[in-house]
């Protein structure tokens, strides 16, 4: 059996609630099922392998092979909401951006680093669960004062949608939680005598390794000043601003121009090769299976679940 489909959370029948497999009684009586195929689990806590829910029936299993291809992470998205309740705390990672410029005759290259925003703690409240924002379902909203601040969670086969890079309201704070790391750590769960449910809140709060700053509202402002204090006495500069998080080396997207600073900016901000916001793509729901075309941006909400919790993209479609 694959590592993907050792199930952590259940779905337990009585009061539809996902319960850890370290808190429920040991085989069928665990009163669990699936939350990919809702078919009926078995809690397997051996002394060999790691505890885990397994599909009851092998011939169930196989008939519900293809719908429960995510059922690990499934489980951990829905546990993740679960558990964090009205409001969250986080331990963000810095943001830091980076000006390469070229100054005099020589035409040398040099580098200026400038911070967005350290290392820190922050509380997100009035958390809403699986909510639109910019047209794209997301996992979590939720507010720091008057700003809004949204999470999506990512894995192997679930990617950031584009529109997150770009959002409409500029006012906000996007990050992405990687869940890929979680597997390791549950393995040496029962080693070191922790539950899953107590790695995956203590993940969630304090694994800063697994986040990264899609959006943050003083990007801009942030490379607009380090820029005006580069061009003060200086002859003959060219820059080229580049976008830096230190934790994990990944591309991060400012807005388009759309102020007098903005548009200034713009003529030394390589943008990057952008993905068309507009293109269609071909999902499957792996609950339904039902099969629709949508936007890549917010197309990913089921037909006929109303719900993009189990939607999967499977190709992308010629027109746009």
């Amino acid at each position: 059996m694959s590592d993907l489909n050792k199930i952590p959370f259940g779905l337990r029948v009585s009061d539809d609630e996902l319960v850890d497999v370290y808190d429920v009684p040991n085989g069928k009586q665990c009163g669990c099922v699936c939350p990919s195929c809702h078919t009926p689990l078995e809690a397997r806590q051996g002394d060999r392998n790691v505890w885990h829910f397994g599909h009851a029936s092998k011939k169930v299993y196989k008939e519900t092979k293809n719908e429960c291809e995510y059922s690990f992470y499934l489980s951990l998205r829905m546990m993740a909401r679960q558990l964090i309740g009205n409001q969250l705390t986080l331990h963000l990672p810095e943001l830091i951006g980076k000006i390469e410029y070229y100054e005099g005759i020589l035409r040398y290259r040099q580098n200026k680093e400038f911070i967005v925003t350290k290392e820190r703690n922050i509380t997100i409240e009035a958390l809403k669960v699986e909510d639109t924002f910019s047209g794209v379902a997301v996992d979590l909203i939720g507010s720091i004062e008057s700003f809004k601040f949204v999470i999506y969670f990512t894995h192997p086969g679930r990617v950031v949608p584009d529109a997150l890079f770009s959002p409409e309201d500029t006012k906000c704070g996007i990050i992405e939680i990687s869940l890929d790391s979680l597997l390791c750590k549950f393995k040496a769960a029962k080693s070191e005598s922790k539950t899953y449910h107590g790695i995956l809140a203590d993940f969630l709060t304090h694994d800063k390794g697994s986040k990264r700053w899609i959006f943050h509202p003083r990007f801009e402002q942030c490379a607009f000043s380090m820029l005006e204090s580069l061009e003060k006495g200086a002859v003959n500069l060219t820059y080229n601003i580049i976008p830096l998080n230190p934790t994990n080396h990944s591309k991060y997207s400012i807005p388009k121009p759309s102020t007098p600073e903005s548009q200034k900016l713009a003529k030394f901000y390589d943008f990057g090769t952008e993905k068309p916001l507009n293109s269609l793509v071909n999902f499957v729901c792996v609950m339904c299976d039902s099969h629709w075309e949508g936007y890549k941006a917010g197309g990913n909400i089921c037909p006929k679940c109303n719900s993009h919790l189990y939607s999967k993209q499977i190709g992308e479609s010629l027109s746009y």
